[in-house]
């Protein structure tokens, strides 16, 4: 990884961790029950360990990875070890206040799961703060003129899914589950930080990485995503993921 990504990246996490104080100050003084924090995808539970800190919540993790698993519930995190495509959560509904899912979602063909259970075990009025790289970044729009693909969706690479700044949001609030609050670019490849951060906050839209903190809407009878998924299994454009 080159030192120009790591920057992004760190300042991926630096964001949500701005956010995750935001949201901890919002609820200074609040005498309520303890809150609960899950990370989706949370590897080894450093900044899930961190951002629970900061809300002074119960910290609860998803992770594929067995090893990472591990050291996340050394570090005294509730991990499910799943498959995020196939897997449901092992939470009960509206269980969760908020939850973080950091460059989770571009590595998921079925994104329809994760989101539904995302949405499932938020309460309504809970938060969520996602983070995906951006396929409209302006990197990606050079790459693409000149003929060649973008980095966040390489045929031999890990990404199987891009998303563009309005996209991830569009996915987020389909049918109105959740409401963006805040939408943010983070990075302007191949600007160093903190020479990028202007750019990024400039042109969002060709930002490095789309970080968005939404609040969940009501409870439904069925999920959204699910339901858009049915839709299109009964007209036979998409494929099943079962």
């Amino acid at each position: 990884m080159s030192g120009l990504l790591t920057g992004v990246l760190n300042q991926v996490d630096d964001t949500i961790t701005a956010m995750v104080e935001r949201i901890a100050r919002a609820r200074a003084g609040d005498s309520g029950a303890k809150l609960v924090l899950l990370d989706v995808g949370c590897w080894d539970g450093a900044h899930t360990e961190r951002y629970a800190r900061l809300l002074g919540a119960e910290a609860r993790g998803v992770e594929i990875f067995a090893a990472r698993a591990r050291e996340a519930e050394a570090r005294g995190i509730e991990v499910a070890r799943l498959d995020l495509e196939s897997g449901r959560f092992p939470w009960p509904d509206a269980s969760v206040d908020v939850v973080v899912s950091n460059q989770v979602f571009e590595h998921v063909k079925n994104v329809w799961r994760p989101m539904t259970e995302i949405h499932r075990v938020l309460r309504p009025g809970g938060q969520l703060i996602l983070s995906v790289p951006n396929l409209g970044s302006l990197h990606n729009r050079v790459l693409m003129a000149l003929g060649r693909q973008p980095t966040s969706i390489r045929t031999l690479g890990p990404h199987v899914r891009g998303y563009t700044f309005g996209e991830i949001q569009r996915f987020i609030t389909l049918d109105g589950a959740f409401t963006i609050e805040e939408a943010r670019g983070v990075g302007f490849y191949p600007f160093p930080v903190p020479m990028a951060n202007p750019f990024a906050a400039l042109w969002r839209g060709a930002a490095h990485t789309t970080l968005v903190r939404a609040r969940k809407q009501g409870a439904r009878a069925e999920s959204p995503w699910e339901a858009w998924y049915r839709r299109e299994r009964e007209m036979g454009l998409q494929s099943s993921f079962e």
